[in-house]
């Protein structure tokens, strides 16, 4: 009777570290997964009341448009997903820009979802919690990925890329701050002086050379569109995977 009890009570002990080692070993694929990514300053250039700034976004939504105008000519895409959507502001943006399509976006904080989620209820969006590091999504399943402002806040900015390639089906649209001009206008304005200039998060600077040379090393893509929109620059990828 002794050693049945003994038994139940080793293989009840062995249990318990299995799960305990299960745990463990969950926990580090996650933090493998996501890896750091730095947080940045969140001011709302999209809301600004600066006429000044009012006029660089409405340039940089122009540019936006006319690259999205490139995927229309390949027929609107039935699906979108943005990785790294914020509160998402520029998420409505391609909503409204992409009517018929199903629009997926994920953010890696629960608290900035909830916000995007909260201010855009009236919109047909998927947004949700996820690492652009793991998406979760099948090769080849997204007719446009979209990541914008998101590179230049990531400590691996090409692993990340390269998830995107994977799931993209078509287009990939990427855009970062144009270097040094960035830094260059924020010290115009007396903003982050101590630091040069760099807005707080941004640990990556792409000068034109940079960012399309992040694009190469990422592979799997070719540049269909190049356009620069002070202070931003952006591109839109052709997944190509040997294809």
């Amino acid at each position: 009777m002794k050693e049945v009890r003994k038994t139940e009570e080793k293989l009840t002990e062995e249990r318990l570290t299995e799960e305990r080692d299960q745990k463990r070993e969950s926990k580090e694929k996650m933090k493998d997964s996501q890896i750091k990514n730095v947080a940045g300053n969140h001011y709302d250039k999209y809301n600004s009341k600066n006429p000044i700034e009012q006029k660089l976004m409405r340039g940089f939504f122009g540019c936006v448009s006319s690259l999205f105008d490139i995927v229309k000519k390949d027929g609107d895409p039935s699906r979108v997903l943005e990785a790294g959507c914020g509160e998402g502001v520029f998420t409505a943006f391609v909503a409204k820009e992409f009517k018929k399509a199903r629009i997926e976006a994920f953010d890696v904080e629960d608290i900035v979802i909830e916000k995007a989620v909260a201010n855009y209820a009236d919109l047909n969006i998927d947004f949700y919690t996820g690492s652009i590091y793991d998406t979760g999504k099948e090769d080849d399943s997204i007719p446009l990925v979209i990541c914008s402002e998101v590179l230049e806040h990531l400590e691996d900015p090409v692993r990340a890329l390269r998830e995107l390639v994977r799931i993209g089906s078509v287009y990939i649209f990427v855009s970062v701050p144009h270097e040094p001009i960035w830094r260059i206008l924020n010290m115009c304005r007396f903003k982050y002086l101590k630091d040069l200039g760099n807005t707080p998060g941004h640990i990556n600077h792409y000068s034109k050379k940079g960012f399309l040379k992040l694009i190469e090393k990422a592979g799997g893509c070719e540049v269909a569109a190049y356009k620069r929109s002070l202070p931003w620059q952006m591109a839109l990828l052709k997944i190509t995977n040997g294809r």
